[in-house]
């Protein structure tokens, strides 16, 4: 069974990461913080909520699929509506989660640049500065 530290998941405590003889700052260098227990937490949280994109973007194509093959039937069509509105919705609910998440993590772990999915990030790109 492969181990957490070799799947890249956690990239501290890692004894690969030192040279043959460490030297005791290069070895506290190498220990696991609370920051690294946070990007853990992030990461993992983060690879779901990305099969959750996907599963919303199924439900928008199946919705979709739902009315463009309704055939006129007014309770078909309405029940597609609903169905792609709740799809849309969870996926809202989804981007808004991931930023909620990345913008909390950066203010845990005190990084000063923005990184991809915080709310620095956004307002740079859309100049709200």
């Amino acid at each position: 069974m492969a181990s957490f530290a070799s799947a890249a998941l956690v990239n501290c405590g890692q004894a690969s990461n030192l040279p043959d003889k460490p030297t005791p700052e290069q070895i506290q260098a190498n220990e696991c913080k609370l920051s690294d227990l946070i990007f853990t937490i992030e990461r993992i949280i983060n690879f779901l909520l990305s099969w959750a994109w996907i599963i919303a973007i199924f439900y928008i194509m199946w919705a979709g699929y739902n009315m463009m093959f309704a055939a006129g039937n007014s309770e078909d069509i309405e029940s597609a509506k609903k169905q792609f509105r709740n799809a849309i919705i969870g996926f809202v609910l989804i981007m808004a989660s991931y930023l909620l998440i990345n913008w909390i993590v950066s203010l845990f772990t005190g990084q000063g640049d923005p990184r991809a999915g915080s709310f620095k990030a956004l307002q740079d790109l859309l100049l709200l500065k």
